[in-house]
């Protein structure tokens, strides 16, 4: 399968508290699968194959967020300093 067909769709509606998820992405069929709140509806298979899932969950269990996380930014003595301590545990094992 393409990038471009590893689509995944979510879509509720305001009348109830479910939402529904169709995923074509391997990685989160395998995510999905493994949350309790996330209910297995139906596999799509080709060739034998699993190739896309729908699942059910209570709208709750998503979260939308406005600003990505920020990560650390660190200065270059910082960065020196944890790249040292890396090299030093690398060096223990």
């Amino acid at each position: 399968m393409t990038l471009q067909e590893q689509e995944t769709v979510i879509t509720w509606d305001k009348s109830t508290a479910i939402m529904n998820i169709y995923t074509a992405d391997a990685a989160l069929i395998r995510r999905l699968r493994g949350l309790q709140s996330y209910k297995l509806i139906r596999e799509h298979c080709h060739g034998g194959q699993v190739v896309a899932c729908d699942f059910e969950a209570e709208k709750r269990c998503l979260t939308l967020r406005s600003k990505p996380p920020t990560g650390k930014k660190l200065t270059e003595e910082q960065r020196e300093a944890a790249a040292e301590r890396l090299r030093a545990y690398r060096e223990t094992k």
